[in-house]
């Protein structure tokens, strides 16, 4: 279903060219906060902003002690890294942080230039 409103979405105000790859992102970091915060909530922000496509997830993963956080994110970013190697070459980038005050749990985020729709067409 968020694959197909991400698409949508970004059709509709004229992002065609982003549309299958911000469906790609959006599934792949949803899938990612499911798996790691089962039965929790989690939301999908799309954000069109100075020429740059921004897709944020929020889940409510909980809280480690310091040494299980560190290798909880460390699995979590390998979990990521399909994801990491093809926005990293259509020319994007891809976060994992955890959300800020007053939010708990991780935001996972994906940022897209313009220029990325050509580059994954030729991947």
């Amino acid at each position: 279903m968020a694959r197909t409103v991400v698409q949508r979405l970004l059709t509709e105000h004229g992002l065609d060219g982003l549309a299958e790859l911000g469906a790609l992102v959006a599934s792949e970091l949803l899938g990612n906060a499911y798996t790691f915060t089962p039965g929790r909530e989690v939301s999908l922000a799309v954000r069109w902003r100075f020429g740059v496509l921004r897709l944020t997830v929020f889940d409510e993963h909980q809280e480690h002690a310091v040494e299980a956080g560190k290798a909880c994110r460390a699995y979590r970013r390998e979990a990521l890294a399909m994801l990491e190697s093809v926005v990293g070459e259509c020319g994007g980038l891809v976060g994992l942080a955890a959300a800020e005050s007053p939010l708990a749990g991780c935001r996972l985020w994906t940022v897209l230039p313009r220029e990325a729709a050509e580059r994954y067409a030729g991947l």
